[in-house]
């Protein structure tokens, strides 16, 4: 190859770097927000051993479980329509054999739950340079069992909590809310969660999204918008 076309090439390949670095920057400027989601996120849980918990203790299997769970998932608890209490009544009714106290519907309702160290770190080094909310589909009891095993409320600025806002992901009023104590606006914050559905319920809004499948897929994608991590 003469050493003319090699030095255009070398030329064409420095110009696309510099103008995707530029992108970078760009993209990481307008992004003055990040709102992260909890479960299979920052927090890991296996849903089915806190349902395998109940079945042991009631001595039923998980197929008969299933529709009363979904009863339970029907009152509202994530959206703040019930209580804790309200819950556990409805539990004692449908399983009578159950006879559940609330310190014992705490430990098998919270069973499992923990904080990914790896994120959490993460989430420390992101904080350093633009605030960070949480955005989270949760209940009473899930968010004081984890508040106070392993204060998550640590890495963020805001908390948004569905239960305690009346709404849940991907409705939009949720999102709302993210605009509304931010004071910013819907390009300039970017969301990351692990559902399809809320992350395009968020996109519909003009938020910035990824969609977490793991940390290092995450690094990637925050990197894309200029954001270092």
């Amino acid at each position: 190859m003469p050493s003319g076309t090699s030095v255009i090439m070398t030329a064409d390949t420095d110009s696309q770097e510099t103008k995707e670095s530029s992108d970078r920057a760009s993209k990481g400027s307008q992004v003055k927000l990040l709102v992260f989601d909890m479960g299979h996120v920052f927090v890991d849980f296996e849903w089915e051993t806190v349902c395998e918990g109940f079945c042991n203790r009631a001595g039923i299997t998980s197929e008969e479980f299933k529709p009363i769970l979904r009863h339970i998932a029907s009152l509202g608890y994530e959206s703040g329509r019930v209580q804790t209490a309200d819950v556990l009544r409805e539990i004692n009714e449908q399983l009578p054999q159950l006879n559940l106290l609330e310190d014992e519907f705490h430990t098998l309702w919270n069973a499992t739950f923990r904080e990914n160290e790896e994120m959490a770190e993460l989430l420390q080094l992101l904080k350093r340079d633009r605030p960070i909310y949480l955005l989270s589909n949760t209940n009473d009891s899930h968010y004081s069992y984890l508040e106070r095993t392993h204060n998550v409320s640590r890495h963020f600025e805001e908390l948004i909590l569905s239960y305690l806002v009346g709404s849940s992901k991907p409705e939009e009023a949720i999102y709302h809310e993210v605009l509304k104590r931010s004071g910013l606006k819907a390009e300039e914050c970017l969301f990351v969660d692990d559902l399809k559905a809320n992350i395009e319920a968020a996109s519909k809004l003009g938020m910035n999204t990824i969609r977490f499948v793991g940390i290092r897929d995450l690094k990637e994608r925050l990197a894309s918008f200029g954001i270092d991590c």
